[in-house]
């Protein structure tokens, strides 16, 4: 197994999709599709697949994942068979 450096495989916290803590769900939906469409996939497979969420001080506070925005739009009864179904197609959790 090589031996990787985290530095050379993690996507910069600049080139990262973010969002103020007071955003709207539809904000970090925005946030994450302009990255996606930003990003230089010639230097790596990966796809942004959340949003970092920052206070204030521009310090990261949490995730918004792309599971956590369909459970947030999906009716309660529907969530939990249609987000197993989901995640088994690589969405992040």
């Amino acid at each position: 197994m090589n031996n990787f450096i985290v530095k050379d495989l993690m996507v910069p916290l600049s080139e990262y999709a973010t969002v103020q803590e007071g955003s709207t769900l539809f904000e970090a939906v925005l946030a994450l599709e302009k990255a996606q469409e930003e990003f230089d996939y010639e230097h790596t497979p990966y796809h942004h697949r959340a949003v970092l969420i920052l206070n204030q001080n521009k310090r990261v506070i949490g995730k918004l994942s792309q599971l956590g925005v369909l459970r947030a739009i999906l009716p309660i009864n529907e969530r939990t068979q249609q987000i197993e179904d989901i995640s088994r197609f690589g969405f992040s959790t």
